[in-house]
């Protein structure tokens, strides 16, 4: 069996994680600024140290994979991609959150579910909008090399695991299942004080689908986009 292992990137506020094994490496999302940054910070300086220091460099990162297109996942993906001469994949439904993003698409996900935060979200609005006019001028947009489906294989890119496609945070949200059943989740869940389903998506229905699509799975351990990996098991539904 392979030996392989899956290493968090902690980007202050926001994860990108590595897999590992024998036969190299695959980034998973790429970092990116956010709606509560008090200073706009691409972090990409942040990812490339955290690259260089595991050992990942343009002759093994065999593939970048964005669980999703929101811009906190996908900003520094096509810096990387050259700079590293690394493909990129993504859901064929959320490849327009990186071809043409348009401010609309960036303010859409930013639905809740809590009374509490549709209030917040109500208050906030005019500067989450130019949060967000700043934040689409400056990104790079660029078409992905793979357009995933329901399941991509990562067997040929050096791991043991495939896509599942999730939806609900936005249209084309993926998650990885690895062999040893963990999941990497984008972000369909949330950990902050306690894993929380996400406080705010594009579709709440089909986000509630997809929780129940991946409960029968015998996941052990969830890697999240935003907080620390959580057991499943323990999650509260």
């Amino acid at each position: 069996m392979m030996k392989q292992e899956i290493i968090q990137i902690d980007l202050g506020g926001v994860n990108s994680y590595l897999l590992k094994s024998d036969k190299g490496f695959i980034l998973v999302d790429t970092g990116g600024p956010m709606l509560m940054d008090k200073v706009f910070s691409s972090r990409c300086d942040l990812l490339e140290n955290a690259l260089e220091k595991a050992g990942c460099n343009a002759q093994n990162l065999n593939l970048i994979i964005l669980t999703h297109g929101d811009i906190d996942h996908a900003y520094n993906a096509a810096y990387i991609k050259n700079k590293y001469n690394a493909n990129v994949a993504i859901h064929k439904d959320d490849a327009y959150l990186v071809e043409k993003p348009s401010i609309n698409d960036f303010m859409d996900s930013q639905k809740y579910r809590s009374f509490i935060f549709k209030i917040v979200a109500k208050i906030m609005h005019k500067t989450f909008y130019k949060i967000a006019v700043k934040t689409i001028a400056e990104f790079k947009t660029f078409y992905p090399d793979i357009l995933i489906d329901e399941k991509f294989k990562l067997t040929e890119y050096g791991f043991d695991g495939e896509t599942i496609h999730i939806p609900g945070h936005t249209k084309g949200s993926i998650g990885i299942l690895t062999n040893e059943n963990d999941l990497i989740a984008g972000d369909i869940f949330v950990n902050n004080k306690k894993p929380e389903l996400a406080l705010n998506a594009l579709n709440f229905n089909e986000l509630d689908e997809s929780i129940t699509k991946i409960k029968p799975l015998n996941i052990k351990n969830v890697y999240i986009g935003h907080g620390q990996p959580f057991i499943f098991s323990n999650f509260k539904f």
